[in-house]
């Protein structure tokens, strides 16, 4: 059989129990919270227990209540001697050895077991003394079966043993040897001594039922005992730890009762608020709000966690999070509400801060989308966008056509040129603004770079619906713009080209087609429209065929140059003349400067003709030098793109240095619209420095300004040839050649009048006092030969002023 007892996990000191005794059979051991079996029921065994060693203070307390009984006894036992008439000789014969038997029980130096038997014989002593003394009375008997139980106190075998087999010695031995003093009741002393030894046998199986229950149940005890304590000492351990964390935390830990009175106030609640402990202990917990009320039971605000603005004591408020627990007693009744404030400013200013940083990243996120799919001067949509755009609109099958429309912008780089690159880009937004303006919602108008633009149109039945959308653009592009003080004014032309979903073009092949309408408008004279069609590359091839022979003609000998006299109205006589190339074909024949001018300029091919040009004029300076002309002076026209690309002036003096004449005797024209740009101006003055004249072509057409002008090295200002042609309708007075001639008077410049055809015309600029003239008046173009002749025949042209 198993008892339940305490094992070596139950601590020692517990109710001043002792790990369990040593027996011969299992312990079992009871962790905290594990339920005790309950006691093992049935017959008691007949076996004696083995008992178990007490601790030494319960031991202690067992035998003073045995020695003191044994005490009373040893008074009681010369009393009754007395009393029965014993002299005083027989009393104390009586009385010695229950007297050495509680002088051994008493004695601190014997040891316990010793002590313990001495007492137990000291009580079966003093019953059988008290036997004797009564004669044999039956009822002094009952004194054994009343002090039998006293030696089960000790929990052991030995003194029970002991006070069992003196009975049994005392009823038998003396009983038979001298029944006189034991028993009462005839000369026959086994039946009484029989009748005594069951009685004895019955009190002492009843002492051992009771010492077996009263054994187990102090192990089941014990083993509550110790479960408890060890429930207990957990829960003072995780009290502990808990009140040291609650002692230690940063976050302010407080307690209050249902209606708001603060009960406890930790070390971080005082970091925390500012007071400590003593000040708001029993003060409502509606100090701690700021501009929050409280409900009049707190209990209702949780279980839960939740954001609250919170006073300090120096009426600082602060953001927190209140965690709240409703502490309930036994019965679940809500006692008072605990709660941890934990101060989250930071943590919501680094919430705010991340948030404000993702918006951040998401609005750079959205601007880099933007700026990888938008043009970044225009906003309009890039390439990228466009292609996409296209692939999207080409895949949809439901749509009948697409058309793609290539807009390049007409003298732009004039702008550049003549006002800088802000004024280009302020027209370059507003033309961006006009064409989105001049479109369909569903329209996509894109800016591929430059002054080159695109616009898809999706879903369109033919022409119909897309060259009166493109005559929109061109029409909207005419408006000057203004910028600076200043108006410009750019047109454009556009190419237009369709879908076909039986050819598989993509998006390159599309801009190429519409990029060959566009160029065949421009070189048709420039703000119109054309739609492309097949036979417009053999235009292009054609074109381009024309660009190969140009570029040949340089080297080749076709081209040539011929030379215009510029005449001094005062005298009359030949003072200069303009070098001007013309293109002899050997397979075109004679090509006007209309023909290749343009192309040249658009191809780069203008560069090679020009420093041809210029080093074709030195050369024949030189030649009517050695010749014995008088000096004269050659006039060349540059392109723009010569001024602005900074080598003009390296060209020009390797020129004249190579044909050994005066700089000074060579002058460029620049149109008006170039002269002033900033890239012109610094090509200008690099120019002016070698010596070389400077002249404004066709002055008076352009949009330049005059203090720009002022601030540039000119020479001589050249009137329009259109403006020249107005003086043979009506008076010379407050035309445009009349305020050329006067605004170059005041700027201290020559002015010569162009394209001068009729003898009217002559006479008038005469009277505004024009200083030179050209024209067929006085000679078209002819070779250097003809100019020799003219100079040398020394008279002059149409009579002298």
């Amino acid at each position: 059989m198993v008892r339940p007892t305490r094992g070596p996990g139950v601590p020692r000191d517990v109710g001043g129990v002792l790990p369990p005794r040593a027996r011969g059979r299992s312990s079992v051991v009871f962790p905290p919270g594990r339920a005790v079996p309950s006691l093992p029921r049935g017959r008691a065994v007949p076996s004696l227990p083995r008992g178990r060693a007490m601790p030494p203070e319960q031991w202690a307390a067992h035998h003073t209540v045995v020695v003191r009984t044994l005490l009373v006894l040893l008074v009681a036992v010369p009393v009754y001697a007395l009393a029965r008439g014993h002299d005083l000789a027989s009393t104390a014969l009586h009385t010695v050895p229950v007297a050495l038997l509680a002088l051994a029980a008493w004695t601190p130096s014997l040891g316990r077991d010793t002590r313990a038997a001495a007492a137990a014989l000291g009580l079966m002593t003093t019953a059988a003394m008290a036997v004797q003394l009564s004669d044999g009375a039956t009822e002094a008997h009952f004194l054994f079966f009343a002090l039998l139980p006293l030696a089960a106190l000790y929990a052991a075998r030995a003194p029970f043993l002991l006070a069992v087999a003196f009975v049994a010695v005392h009823h038998l031995l003396v009983g038979t040897l001298l029944p006189h003093h034991v028993f009462a009741h005839g000369p026959d002393p086994l039946p009484m001594a029989l009748l005594h030894a069951a009685f004895v046998l019955l009190e002492s199986w009843a002492c051992l039922v009771a010492w077996r229950h009263f054994d187990d149940r102090r192990e089941h005890v014990e083993a509550l005992v110790a479960a408890r304590t060890a429930e207990l000492s957990a829960q003072r351990d995780e009290l502990a730890r808990l009140a040291a964390v609650v002692q230690s935390t940063d976050d302010a830990v407080v307690t209050a009762t249902p209606d708001g009175r603060m009960t406890s106030w930790n070390p971080g609640a005082e970091r925390l608020y500012g007071w400590a402990a003593d000040e708001v202990v029993g003060r409502h917990a509606s100090l701690l709000s700021a501009g929050q009320d409280l409900p009049a039971d707190l209990t209702t605000l949780g279980p839960g966690t939740m954001e609250r603005r919170q006073r300090r004591r120096d009426g600082g408020a602060f953001d927190a999070l209140v965690t709240l627990s409703v502490i309930r007693g036994d019965d679940g009744t809500p006692t008072g509400v605990a709660a941890i404030t934990r101060d989250i400013t930071g943590r919501k200013r680094d919430e705010a801060e991340a948030r404000a940083t993702a918006r951040q990243l998401e609005q750079q996120a959205g601007e880099l989308a933007r700026m990888a799919l938008h043009d970044p001067l225009t906003g309009l949509a890039n390439r990228a966008l466009m292609q996409d755009r296209l692939e999207h609109a080409l895949a949809d099958r439901r749509a009948r056509r697409h058309a793609v429309l290539l807009l390049d912008l007409d003298d732009f780089k004039t702008v550049n040129d003549t006002a800088g690159h802000e004024a280009g880009d302020a027209v370059l937004l507003a033309v961006a603004r006009r064409l989105e303006s001049s479109v369909r919602p569903a329209d996509t108008v894109a800016r591929l770079g430059g002054d080159e633009f695109v616009v898809l149109m999706e879903d369109v039945e033919g022409r119909r619906d897309v060259v009166p959308v493109a005559e929109r653009l061109l029409g909207a592009l005419r408006r000057p713009v203004e910028w600076g003080g200043e108006r410009f004014t750019v047109g454009g032309s556009v190419g237009v080209t369709f879908t076909d979903a039986t050819d598989g073009r993509g998006m390159d092949d599309l801009l190429r087609d519409a990029d060959l309408a566009m160029y065949v408008a421009k070189a048709g004279g420039k703000d119109r429209v054309r739609v492309f069609e097949r036979g417009m590359r053999e235009e292009v091839a054609a074109q381009d065929e024309l660009v190969r022979d140009l570029r040949a003609a340089v080297g080749t000998g076709e081209l040539r140059v011929l030379y215009q006299p510029q005449v001094d109205l005062r005298s009359g006589a030949v003072t200069g003349v303009e070098a001007l190339a013309r293109w002899q074909s050997a397979t075109r024949g004679l090509v006007e400067p209309a023909g290749f001018i343009p192309v040249a300029e658009a191809t780069g091919v203008i560069d090679e003709i020009d420093d041809w040009v210029i080093a074709q004029a030195c050369a024949q300076l030189r030649a009517w030098d050695d010749a014995g002309l008088p000096p004269l002076r050659v006039a060349v026209n540059v392109s723009p793109r010569r001024l602005t690309t900074g080598d003009l002036a390296v060209g020009i003096a390797a020129a004249t240095r190579d044909a050994g004449v005066d700089p000074g005797r060579l002058e460029i024209e620049v149109p008006e619209a170039v002269a002033a740009g900033p890239d012109a101006a610094a090509g200008i003055r690099a120019v002016r420095a070698l010596g070389v004249h400077v002249a404004i072509d066709d002055f008076g057409t352009g949009a330049s300004s005059l203090s720009r002008l002022q601030d540039l090295p000119l020479d001589r200002l050249k009137i329009d040839p259109s403006s020249v042609a107005l003086l043979a309708a009506g008076a010379a007075a407050g035309s445009v050649a009349d305020a050329v001639i006067a605004l170059g008077n005041s700027l201290g410049l020559q002015v010569v009048a162009e394209g001068v055809e009729q003898p009217a015309q002559l006479a008038a600029l005469r009277s505004l006092g024009c200083d030179a003239a050209q024209g067929h008046l006085f000679g078209s173009p002819v070779p250097a030969a003809t100019v020799e002749r003219l100079v040398r025949a020394g008279r002059p042209l149409l009579g002298a002023a």
